[in-house]
């Protein structure tokens, strides 16, 4: 790890001043990024984990071809 932020670092040393900006708004977007893929994998935030009390019970198992049926019965698609 050490051996690619050496890299970066030496990338950076030899870009020219005026580009120093952007590399800087990029890291900074990449950091945040890392940030939050961090907090949605510790809190499990996905929509089925969500909203999942809300579900009744008698409909779950059909949820696997939901989409398929609506479309068949609205537009006769097989």
């Amino acid at each position: 790890m050490l051996a690619l932020k050496e890299q970066a670092f030496e990338i950076i040393r030899e870009l020219p001043q005026e580009k120093i900006p952007t590399v800087i708004a990029v890291l900074r977007g990449l950091q945040m990024l890392s940030q939050q893929e961090h907090i949605t994998k510790s809190e499990n935030r996905s929509a089925m984990g969500i909203f999942n009390k809300y579900a009744n019970p008698e409909l779950v198992s059909l949820e696997k071809d939901a989409w398929k049926n609506a479309m068949v019965g609205k537009h006769g698609f097989n």
